[in-house]
């Protein structure tokens, strides 16, 4: 535990921008003056047996314009709890996908100057009794001292940025999910440039990370395809539920009604699952359009039926004629 001589006026601490369980490449932190930025911000394509010892490097920099200290940590996290959005909710207590315990650095404080790059490696010992499944962690770098370190009695403002990293252990693994939504915003934007979101919500019942993918096949109130839009997923960590928007933005304006229908797979054994979502209504433009193709096939149809009849009429009065 701090004591009072430890406390610090801010703590701000950037991890991965909302889970980057996303694309960033990079991630950075500012406070007081203090600038720190790494890179990657994201290891989510870790895989291990127990007993064994994986390895990566994470580049720091210093772009500000002072002198600049770091201590390397690492802490567990979980998705914050209440939240669809993926942020990351760190801790240094146990959880059942810890991980931090396992991670060493081959450094224990960074000095950078203005502009100074420096690649640090860490390692993740994984034990041989380790469970099965996702472990999850961040690899913290902050100007403050890790506890227990001389540099950590002193009073100073705290920042520090952070790198997640997703670790699947190999043996009993289960990849369990479901979708409980799909839906849509309907048209949204100005007249000549609308946009329509799909909102999946996907809840993971296994013991391990997995990342939807798919695609969006959109189609008009004919059933002509309209477009494809591929989802972007997001990683979905154990007993959590991940929502993930996917915009699509038409060429031109829409009529009439729409449905969205969503084929993706998850997980290494690429399990399978659809879903649906309509919207768009039936315009005045759009009834005025079927009502004249109405029209003009009624209206063909009786041409053509006169036409028939007169020609057939001309030939049997030839042929009485004769």
């Amino acid at each position: 535990m701090r004591t009072k001589k430890q406390f610090f006026a801010f703590f701000a601490i950037t991890i991965a921008a909302v889970l980057a369980l996303g694309n960033l490449s990079f991630a950075s932190a500012q406070t007081d003056g203090t600038a720190i930025k790494i890179s990657p911000v994201l290891f989510d394509d870790l895989t291990a047996n127990s007993g064994e010892q994986l390895s990566g490097l994470i580049s720091v920099s210093n772009p500000g314009n002072d002198n600049l200290s770091l201590y390397p940590e690492a802490q567990n996290f979980l998705p914050k709890e209440g939240s669809e959005e993926g942020i990351p909710e760190t801790t240094m207590e146990d959880t059942p996908y810890a991980l931090k315990d396992w991670v060493t650095f081959n450094v224990t404080k960074v000095d950078l100057a203005p502009g100074q790059k420096e690649d640090v490696k860490f390692f993740i010992n994984i034990p041989v009794d380790a469970s099965p499944g996702g472990h999850y962690g961040t690899l913290v770098f902050s100007t403050k001292a890790a506890e227990g370190t001389p540099e950590s009695t002193q009073l100073k403002v705290e920042s520090g940025v952070g790198a997640l990293v997703l670790l699947r252990v190999n043996g009993d693994v289960v990849e369990s999910g479901s979708t409980l939504d799909f839906t849509n915003s309907g048209v949204v934007g100005s007249p000549g440039e609308p946009m329509v979101e799909f909102t999946l919500r996907f809840e993971n019942t296994g013991n391990t990370h997995v990342k939807p993918e798919g695609t969006i096949t959109i189609t008009n109130w004919l059933g002509s395809e309209v477009a494809q839009v591929a989802l972007e997923g997001e990683n979905v960590l154990p007993g959590s539920t991940r929502q993930m928007v996917t915009p699509w933005k038409p060429e031109g304006s829409l009529y009439g009604k729409y449905i969205a229908t969503l084929q993706g797979t998850y997980g290494e054994s690429n399990q399978a699952f659809t879903a649906t979502t309509s919207f768009g209504d039936y315009h005045l433009i759009t009834i005025l359009i079927i009502v004249i193709i109405i029209l003009l096939i009624i209206l063909f149809i009786k041409m053509s039926s006169k036409s028939y009849k007169d020609e057939l009429s001309k030939e049997i009065k030839e042929e009485m004629k004769e």
